[in-house]
């Protein structure tokens, strides 16, 4: 089954995604040469987030952007507050980091840039194939229409829209600013006029920078305004009696990179579909920027439209019901926009509206519950390394169904008075790994137990829950690769120059990991050691399974895949296994390094037919690689 989908926006992407993942043949054809991120940042719903979380589990190392928003203060420009409001984690993201993390999920030739799109071809009265200006015919079984707000799919199917006249007018901008970020925090913040319709706000979207917007009635601007030096211009002529950190963001902004929106609309369509054609996102409803839904609107599209065809066999039928169950809530949303901007435009009404969606889809939440993994671990622990293909096999299968968390369990304090499994010294130590190495085909090399010994395994894992009080995706790829550098790579990790370049180099922050060691890291690591005293953890690994209903399942130490996955089902029996057969590189995008026996022991293949496809995608510069007496380490090249 193929699906044409034109436009490589969220909408596009996202839908692309879910189907692909479900067995359809897809094919994205976009009108830019190139990955579209033009538009500066969005908020989106936490609704859009869980979309997004959906998505997360077919690349579970790929981290999220954006920058949580639990706060919305509407103010005066004198900073008299007229409301604020706790908000349930909105996030601000930057445009450009949502397409390119949703890239991340398309192999590169299912996209074909420089596509604008003509025509479609019928056959009878189904589309056949579309037509575009370069002349490609692309033949498929359905289309979709996701080429935003002035989609010629839309025009195509149902001629040229009525838009509402533009009354209020939009420029927006990014700017850098560590300190005003950090003083707003995770607060969206509005100044609003109180004599003319005009408001602009700030919002964080990363550590160190706020999108920022100006709103205004179009009846301010009596000349037209497009370079650089006029918008800087009018917007510091119409903001000099705002609050001083404005001035200050408005001097620091770089007004070549603004741009000016044209607030406008259009009543909401009869149906979203003709035939085997159908429109979600921008191409298909668009509201006033007022309610901040368009992004998160067009992730629950992309999400209930690959629902859709899945669950019906009939395209069409696919189509209505997505008009029905989404049209309603649309419908709402367009009106909302316009009653905002009503507001806004009649500035003597003193009602404000919160100028969001605070709910897009009442009662259509569907998540499956979560089961916790209580994993305690310590980074020379052999056996934890060993047992890294199965619980790597566990997120690929069963990813979304449940959460690990990470605890140290201590297991080298020092050598002195040190006996545990008869190991009481170095020597010991690398003569257990000799054995491991003969019985096991995860490779492990015992040198560093020969040449470079650890004193203690206390420093990398302080160094890891340092690295948790950071960020978890990043901490987890610490994690990771401090276990290769001393599992394959002979390194002593307990180094602390080491252990700070390695975290460098996975992109946290240096002088905030240092200053966690040596504070909060070690409180940290503390708890874990006295949590597992609390369990009886005596044996590492272990694995407490723990579902909503605080049933347990408790494993000890190294276990085979069968049993791991029958944990799960014992305590969530409805989680479906995901058999989606992955292509080498897609595996490389979820996991970033691989040993030889991991790619094999994922792709279900022997370890000489792997490891020829390892050869050839180094060859051809796909991958780079890393060999050692012990093994190799696969890396995708990022270069790429």
């Amino acid at each position: 089954m193929k699906a044409v989908i034109i436009g490589s926006g969220i909408a596009g992407l996202s839908l692309a995604t879910m189907l692909r993942n479900n067995g359809f043949e897809v094919s994205i054809h976009e009108r830019e040469t190139q990955i579209p991120v033009r538009g500066h940042a969005f908020l989106m719903h936490p609704d859009a987030m869980e979309v997004l979380n959906s998505l997360s589990v077919y690349l579970p190392e790929q981290e999220i952007p954006g920058e949580v928003i639990d706060k919305i203060v509407l103010k005066r420009p004198d900073n008299t507050v007229l409301q604020a409001t706790e908000l349930e984690s909105w996030i601000c993201m930057k445009r450009s980091d949502m397409i390119q993390y949703l890239n991340f999920f398309i192999p590169f030739v299912e996209i074909h840039y420089n596509n604008s799109f003509s025509h479609f071809i019928y056959d009878s009265d189904r589309v056949s194939a579309a037509i575009f200006d370069n002349g490609d015919i692309v033949y498929g079984d359905l289309f979709i229409g996701a080429d935003g707000s002035k989609s010629m799919v839309r025009k195509a199917l149902f001629g040229e829209m009525a838009f509402t006249p533009v009354e209020v007018k939009e420029i927006v901008g990014i700017v850098r600013q560590p300190e005003l970020a950090a003083q707003l925090k995770n607060t969206f913040t509005k100044y609003m006029s109180e004599t003319q319709g005009l408001a602009v706000g700030m919002i964080p979207c990363s550590k160190e920078e706020i999108v920022w917007f100006m709103q205004f009635d179009i009846r301010l601007q009596r000349e037209v305004v497009k370079t650089p030096e006029k918008i800087k211009e009018f917007c510091q002529q119409q903001l000099k009696d705002f609050p001083a950190e404005l001035q200050v963001m408005l001097e620091a902004n770089d007004f070549s990179t603004n741009y000016i929106w044209h607030s406008t609309d259009f009543d909401l369509l009869p149906t979203f579909h003709k035939n085997n054609v159908a429109l979600i996102g921008d191409a298909a409803h668009v509201a006033l920027p007022f309610t901040s839904s368009g992004t998160t609107n067009a992730l629950l599209d992309a999400q209930k439209m690959a629902e859709l065809l899945l669950r019906h066999e009939d395209f069409e039928d696919a189509f209505k019901a997505f008009y029905s169950e989404r049209s309603k809530h649309l419908k709402e949303h367009i009106e909302l926009g316009r009653a905002i901007k009503k507001s806004f435009l009649a500035t003597a009404n003193d009602k404000i509206t919160l100028p969001l969606i605070v709910q897009l889809q009442e009662g259509e939440r569907k998540i499956a519950p979560k089961i916790e993994i209580l994993y305690f671990t310590d980074p020379v622990c052999s056996t934890c390394w060993q047992v890294q293909p199965q619980l790597r096999k566990l997120a690929l299968l069963y990813g979304e169904y449940f959460e690990i968390n990470y605890r140290m369990g201590g297991l080298l304090p020092s050598w002195n008075n040190f006996n545990r499994g008869g190991i009481k010294n170095p020597i010991d130590a690398a003569e257990h790994w000799k054995e491991i190495a003969l019985e096991n085909q995860m490779s492990i090399s015992p040198d560093v137990w020969l040449h470079s010994p650890l004193a203690s395994s206390f420093p990398p894992s302080i160094a890891i829950k340092a690295a948790q009080l950071q960020h978890k995706i990043k901490a987890f790829r610490f994690h990771r690769r401090i276990k290769e550098l001393i599992f394959i790579e002979s390194k002593n990790i307990a180094d602390i120059d080491l252990l700070i370049s390695t975290a460098v180099e996975e992109g946290l922050d240096r002088d905030r990991l240092v200053e966690d060691m040596g504070k909060m890291a070690l409180i940290r690591f503390e708890e874990d050691l006295k949590y597992a005293s609390e369990l009886d953890v005596q044996v590492l690994p272990t694995f407490i399974f723990t579902n909503e209903l605080n049933e347990e399942v408790i494993l000890r130490g190294y276990q085979e895949f069968d049993v791991l996955e029958k944990a799960i089902l014992d305590l969530y029996p409805l989680a479906e296994k995901d058999r989606r057969k992955r292509k080498p590189l897609e595996l490389f995008k979820i996991y970033h390094s691989m040993t030889t026996h991991e790619f094999a022991y994922l792709m279900e293949m022997d370890k000489t037919e792997g490891e020829n496809i390892l050869i050839n995608l180094s060859h051809s510069g796909f991958l780079t690689h890393k060999k050692n007496q012990s093994g190799v380490i696969w890396k995708l090249n990022r270069s790429l």
